[in-house]
């Protein structure tokens, strides 16, 4: 059997976010080189709301780690924000001796290893004091009581007052690491408040820095001349905006290699401590390290054109796939056209057995319990080749490991689901690429609306073939007796209302009205139980079919009472009645000779003909037909009594 390198697994989330891309790539250069390859389980979303049904279905990717076949877990804590889901990845971890190393996060039990933020950042609000002379410091913070943000807020305090420099709680802000926030407090401070513009902004992100940036340009500043401004985590948007901005990114080369060393350390069963990583702080334009020039300017406009295209190519992708899914029959048509957009050469579509499977179609698939024991595997595509589909059981993943563990990217897994409802599974090994990466996000997304799009369309197909059948069995009883099997009295009058309107009627008709009536019947019920009774009604039932040629309808009106109706041509009217008795009488006298009961199924019959004509009375031919009938019921008792 061939032999597979040892295997790393990656807990994360937003994997096309830089931060997390950068991170992959530093740790896999060195993860591979050391023999190993990375296996991580990607969330689409941060899982930052609890109750929002698309987090929990993001979140069951974690339910897919095969602990049994790793040699280590990697968990970036810091980026999945749903502390059950991070607490239950460690429990499972150490139940199975797989060891945990946490990024970011302090948890009990793992190795904790961590990038030394504090102190970066203090060291930024020194260069901008030291290296600048800026005396005049405001500094606009993250999310308010967030451990990050108040971090960040005694760096900013302690570089301030090591350079003689009065800390002034009215001088920091919190910005909420997005732009409306930041936006909002900028404005307080200068149109509400009237400040003046300070010596320099120090901002805990990137995305804050930006947008306090393009304000005081906005304002009739220049940035750094009238104002420095200072960013936190080395973004691409920091190298694209104008002035470029000063900040720092953290040092992801010495991250991947401590956490591959720490990672063979513990495979030779010796002791690992964690310990923190510095960053690496770039000085530029917004400080006034660097001067701007048309050069770079340049290079930004075509960097940002260049990933528009991007963006725009791949939400008409999104649009064609939307449009091509409506018309797919079978949900095995999809991965194959989802791949054929968006040409990955690695993919797996893996789907929960039930999830096709009626009446439920796998409806109890949440979160809690979001994969099925076996997986249908529906497409598998390694390195361009086609393999056939298969199922496997959920604890082996892939089908393939050999093959997909041949070629040095991660493998990349992520949960389908739609509105909580959990669907399956997909791997990729794209290059390390970030537009691969937000290639893959955007398939993501385009899968789990396809997929969900056309489970609801099967479900809903199955739930309208039940309805009609439904309908059908309804309309059926509604129109039947339940009993013999013949129309009830409404279907009678509505199928001879039909066969009176027919276009297939023979020449010069008259309608026959039959009317029969079991004769004894309360005697049979009385004397030999209700079941006995049943058997009687459906013989005579089963005698006026049997007696029945030219498609007559035949029905129970209700207790003892038939009534049957048939066009017959006037000529052979009388015959026909005729015929009809004597076969009617004869079926009844074969049954009382051969069935063995204590009693004997007798009926009275009535025949009447009626011309046809458009303004035929029906319950007036019928009762007709009973009276008839009733004469000889008559007749009949006098010739018992006589006997």
């Amino acid at each position: 059997m061939e032999r597979c390198p040892k295997l790393i697994g990656v807990c994360l989330s937003t994997i096309q976010d830089e931060d997390r891309f950068n991170f992959i790539k530093s740790l896999n250069k060195y993860a591979v080189a050391s023999g190993y390859r990375l296996l991580i389980f990607n969330a689409c979303t941060d899982l930052y709301e609890d109750n929002n049904s698309n987090y929990k279905g993001e979140g069951a990717v974690y339910k897919l780690i095969p602990y049994k076949k790793l040699a280590a877990i990697v968990v970036m804590s810091n980026f999945i924000y749903d502390k059950i889901v991070v607490h239950n990845i460690v429990d499972e971890a150490q139940r199975n001796n797989v060891p945990v190393i946490s990024i970011d996060k302090e948890i009990e039990g793992c190795i904790n290893m961590s990038f030394s933020y504090a102190d970066t950042f203090e060291r930024i609000v020194r260069h901008v004091i030291e290296s600048h002379g800026a005396r005049t410091l405001y500094m606009i913070a993250g999310l308010k009581g967030n451990e990050f943000s108040d971090d960040r807020i005694a760096a900013f305090r302690r570089a301030l007052e090591s350079n003689g420099i009065e800390f002034d709680e009215d001088n920091v802000g919190y910005g909420n690491f997005w732009e409306a926030p930041t936006t909002d407090l900028l404005n307080q401070w200068f149109v509400t408040e009237h400040r003046a513009v300070p010596d320099a902004i120090i901002c805990a992100n990137d995305s804050m820095a930006v947008v306090a940036s393009n304000y005081i340009q906005r304002l009739g500043f220049n940035v750094p001349e009238d104002c420095i401004i200072t960013g936190f985590d080395g973004t691409m948007q920091a190298e694209y905006h104008l002035p470029h901005l000063t900040t720092c990114r953290q040092n992801y080369d010495e991250m991947g290699r401590r956490l591959t060393d720490a990672v063979m350390r513990l495979g030779r069963g010796e002791e690992c401590d964690g310990g923190t990583v510095d960053f690496n702080i770039r000085l530029s334009q917004s400080c006034g390290c660097e001067k701007m020039d048309k050069h770079n300017v340049n290079d930004s406009m075509r960097a940002i054109l260049e990933r528009f295209k991007q963006s725009a190519y791949r939400q008409q992708l999104m649009c064609d796939i939307q449009s091509s899914v409506s018309k797919a029959d079978s949900i095995t048509e999809l991965p194959q056209l989802l791949m054929n957009k968006f040409q990955f050469s690695t993919a797996v579509f893996a789907l929960n057995t039930d999830v096709l499977t009626p009446p439920d179609f796998g409806e109890h698939r949440n979160w809690k319990t979001p994969f099925s024991e076996k997986i249908d595997v529906l497409c598998q595509r390694y390195h361009w080749i086609e393999q056939p589909p298969c199922t496997i059981r959920l604890e082996e993943l892939l089908p393939d490991y050999p093959t997909i563990t041949k070629r040095p990217e991660p493998i990349i897994m992520c949960c389908l689901h739609f509105l909580g409802l959990v669907l399956g599974y997909c791997a990729f090994q794209p290059r390390i690429d970030f537009d691969e990466y937000e290639k893959m996000h955007t398939l993501m997304n385009a899968m789990n609306s396809s997929f969900g799009t056309f489970h609801g369309k099967m479900h809903t197909q199955y739930i309208n073939q039940q309805l009609l059948t439904l309908n059908e069995e309804l309309l059926t009883s509604s129109l039947h007796d339940f009993m013999t099997g013949l129309f009830n009295r409404r279907g009678f009058y509505s199928e001879t209302k039909k066969l009176l309107t027919a276009g297939n009627q023979p020449s010069d008709p008259q309608i026959a009205f039959i009317y029969a009536d079991l004769d004894g019947l309360k005697h049979i019920n009385d004397s030999f139980g209700h079941n006995e009774g049943d058997i009687a009604i459906t013989t005579l039932g089963h005698a006026l079919l049997i007696s029945s040629v030219r498609g007559e309808i035949c029905a129970r009106f209700g207790g003892d009472e038939f009534c049957v109706s048939v066009l017959v041509p006037r000529a052979d009217a009388e015959s026909y009645c005729e015929r009809f008795k004597r076969n009617f009488t004869n079926y009844l006298g074969n049954f009382n000779n051969s069935s063995g009961k204590p009693y004997k199924v007798e009926a009275s019959i009535g025949f009447y003909l009626h011309d046809v004509s458009p303004d035929l009375d029906l319950e007036e031919l019928a009762n007709t037909a009973d009276k008839l009938m009733y004469e000889e019921k008559i007749a009949h008792r006098k010739n018992r009594i006589e006997q």
